[in-house]
């Protein structure tokens, strides 16, 4: 293992390197090795037989120095050659606004040393060079100088200090994207001090570890004539631990600038013109870079002089921190000084937080919750407010509170000298801009869809969770059947044998066997062995039919292509998800179906097609004895109510009612599959938010014509003339039977029997698994004047 931080520096600095490619390739043989060769070979196969001697000789095997040439090297890094394209002439350095606040620069900006007080020796520094890589092959170097180890005031027993203590990640970044490596974005690929490579969101094991009094050169090799194109590499005291490793596409074609990450350490970077460990093979540093090949950034100073410190004033819950967001994003030379970059700061440097980092109560005043003293006794933010004003850069102060009362704000302004910076009051009050509202409305879609997400796939794991299980459970309940069986067939044969000793026993007491029991014997043997057999032909059954069970997708099923109901699959019915209204709605359909055809078998007008809808109540009165109310289904009219059962039935131009189906079908089930498809319809409806799709049925059951409710009896006597499908007792005089198979069933007009009384209050009826029964249209001509009461 590599020498980590803190290590004795009289150990040996250089970790563990695989040979070169150099020392892994045979050695050259000389001239007198190569000539002497072929002649052992030919004294070797020298045999005094003529047909030896007649033999071609064999042909001799190339030299050994040929194969080495053939040969590829490992390392396929090639040596620069001269370039007379003019080099860069500013000098690579690191600009303040690309530096995050705890990052201390000296020597000339060549060293980088962080502040380690007041809680930020748990924060990670950062800081991007001035000169990015657009082309060509170029590296730079670090130097780790200086381990350190403050004094950590974290709550014994509930914090957790994040790890490792002194941290180094070195690699590049493209411009204006987080100033920490590493934090899960995608702007950037480095290397740290634990043997990981970040990229593309992903940490990967790709090197040894290093640590203090190490040189670590970082080489960027964007020469798309290079076998090793768009790769970086890293090398420990000119020696390679890392395999060149890709860089993602996002980050191609985009200038690379060289980044560095640290934390309790001090670090001395090394842009050029001389590298402190020359690489195995020669490449220029960064400062030597054609400017053909580089992009350089310049620091914007103010004209005056005079740095900006805005202080934005608004009310609270109005859109400010979203203001702030879009003003960062269009004015990236600020740096933002609040409670809630300290939270965000913390989270990219991986300090562990009770409640998670996306649980927060505030914006403005966000709750800390890290048990660690310095970051939630708020010395982070003194010394923010120290460090600051040393610096020459734009600030954002985002106080939303402190900003709206004089006091805190003028204490606030108070750090910034006025000789160096110009105090700005932003206020951030009316109506907001078109672009505003419209980044506003993409953050809210985004923020839902994101819910939306977790809410499916949390639903998503828990289905596949219950499957598993009950797959578990199917499999232990299936060994455990095996299992009794297995232990019945022992005791069984255990039986068997026990028998069968008490017979030999016996027959060896007789001394001969007696005739009928043979016979027995042969009896009881065919038997069991007749039992034997049964039981593996039931069990091979029982064994196919759990095979040949699968689970049913109910959601994908197609309703319309299935053939049974019943059990469209694992013994599940159709209708297994009816409710209520379901129930009622399939009811309505099927009776406004028959109403529409028993009304053109009775009528027998060619000029009267059907029902007017101005009609449909008198009818649906008529023939089945109770009262339709549109008020029943949440409705006013009886368009409306139709137009529920438009699959069904339907209203024609000329208002008349006329069925969807035909008179004569052979099932019924067309009525439970179209009720299925239209409560799927109605589901999916509410879930994407439309409320209109909700059936608004009364919970009060539906009322009876009125002056009928004692006309609803049933029995078994024939009815008077006039009835039609009547099953029930004889009815009341003055009225027109309606019921099912004899006559007289449902009577209209009349009064009640004397020895009725009416219910005073009719319960709503149960949801049935079956269609209800009704009147269907007669198979023969069939008028009210003629009618005899007889059934089909």
């Amino acid at each position: 293992m590599a020498q980590a931080f803190g290590s004795s520096p009289t150990a040996d600095p250089t970790p563990s390197q695989p040979p070169s490619a150099f020392r892994m390739a045979p050695k050259r043989k000389s001239a007198k090795a190569a000539a002497a060769e072929p002649a052992a070979k030919e004294a070797k196969t020298e045999q005094p037989s003529k047909e030896k001697e007649e033999k071609p000789e064999p042909k001799e095997d190339p030299p050994a120095e040929t194969e080495a040439a053939k040969e590829e090297p490992k390392e396929k890094e090639q040596d620069d050659k001269k370039d007379a394209r003019a080099a860069i002439k500013e000098p690579v350095g690191f600009h303040g606004a690309d530096t995050t606040l705890n990052v201390v620069p000296t020597n000339g900006g060549n060293v980088l040393m962080s502040l380690t007080d007041g809680g930020m020796q748990f924060l990670i520094a950062g800081a991007r060079a001035n000169v990015g890589v657009k082309s060509g092959r170029y590296f730079f170097e670090v130097k780790v100088i200086e381990a350190l180890t403050p004094q950590e005031g974290w709550n014994q027993g509930r914090s957790r200090v994040p790890v490792p203590r002194q941290l180094v990640r070195v690699g590049f970044s493209v411009a204006n994207s987080s100033l920490i490596l590493g934090d899960g974005g995608e702007g950037c690929v480095c290397f740290d001090s634990e043997g990981y490579f970040y990229a593309d969101k992903k940490r990967t094991p790709s090197s040894t570890r290093f640590g203090r009094e190490q040189s670590l050169g970082v080489l960027l090799n964007l020469d798309a004539k290079s076998p090793n194109a768009n790769t970086v590499s890293l090398f420990c005291n000119g020696a390679r631990i890392s395999e060149p490793q890709p860089l993602p596409e996002k980050l191609q074609g985009q200038p690379l600038f060289p980044h560095v990450s640290y934390r309790n350490v001090s670090l001395h970077v090394n842009f050029g013109s001389q590298p402190m460990s020359a690489l195995p093979f020669k490449c220029r540093m960064l400062q030597e870079a054609a400017a053909a090949d580089v992009k350089e950034t310049k620091a914007e100073k103010p004209k005056d002089g005079k740095y900006e410190v805005l202080f934005p004033v608004a009310f609270p819950d109005e859109g400010t921190f979203e203001w702030l967001d879009g003003f960062l994003e269009k004015h990236p030379n600020y740096t933002e000084l609040s409670d809630r970059m300290v939270l965000d700061w913390a989270e990219k440097s991986g300090i562990w937080r009770q409640k998670g980092y996306k649980a927060k109560t505030s914006n403005d005043k966000p709750e800390t919750g890290f048990n660690i003293r310095e970051l939630d006794d708020g010395s982070v933010r003194r010394v923010l407010h120290t460090m600051a004003p040393l610096q020459a850069r734009n600030f954002v102060v985002m106080e939303l509170k402190g900003n709206l009362t004089k006091t805190e704000r003028s204490e606030t302004a108070g750090h910034f000298p006025s000789s160096s910076f110009k105090k700005t009051a932003q206020v951030i009050v009316g109506e907001p801009t078109a672009d505003f509202k419209k980044k506003t409305h993409e953050q809210v879609l985004k923020q839902k869809q994101e819910q939306s997400d977790a809410e499916f796939r949390a639903k998503k794991a828990e289905a596949k969770r219950k499957k598993i299980i009950a797959q578990k459970q199917k499999k232990l309940e299936k060994e455990k059947r095996r299992a009794e069986k297995l232990a019945k067939k022992k005791q069984e044969a255990l039986r068997k044998k026990i028998e069968e000793d008490k017979r030999k026993k016996e027959q060896a007491e007789k001394g001969e066997a007696n005739k009928d029991e043979e016979e027995a014997k042969k009896e009881e043997d065919a038997k069991e062995k007749e039992k034997e057999e049964e039981d593996k032909s039931s069990e091979e059954e029982e064994e196919e039919k759990e095979e040949e069970e699968e689970t049913v997708d109910f959601e994908n099923v197609d309703v319309f292509g299935i053939n049974d109901i019943l059990n469209i699959g694992a013994n599940t019915p159709l209708f297994k998800d009816f409710q209520f209204e379901d129930w009622t709605m399939m009811s309505l359909r099927f009776e406004l179906h028959l109403l529409a055809h028993a009304f053109r078998h009775d009528v027998e007008d060619t000029e009267r097609a059907g029902i007017h809808l101005d009609h449909l109540a008198f009818y649906y009165n008529k023939y089945y004895k109770k009262a339709l109310s549109t008020k029943y289904y949440g409705l006013e009219t009886f368009k409306e109510l139709v137009d529920l059962v438009t699959d069904s039935v339907y209203v024609t131009k000329k208002q008349v009612i006329e069925s969807q189906l035909d008179a004569e079908m052979e099932c019924l089930q067309i009525f439970a599959k179209l009720t299925e498809e239209a409560r799927r319809y109605r589901q999916l409806r509410l879930a994407l938010g439309e409320e209109s799709a909700r059936l608004k049925l009364s919970s009060q059951p539906m009322q009876f014509a009125p002056g009928q409710q004692g006309q609803m009896q049933r029995g078994g006597k024939r009815g008077p003339k006039g009835g039609w499908y009547g099953d029930g007792t004889k009815g009341s005089k003055g009225g027109k039977s309606f019921g099912g198979g004899g006559g007289g069933g449902f009577q209209q007009g009349g009064s009640f029997p004397q020895h009725y009384q009416p219910p005073r209050q009719q319960s709503v009826p149960a949801p049935r698994t079956v269609a209800p029964r009704t009147v269907r249209p007669p198979t023969y001509r069939q008028s009210w004047n003629d009618s005899k009461g007889k059934g089909k």
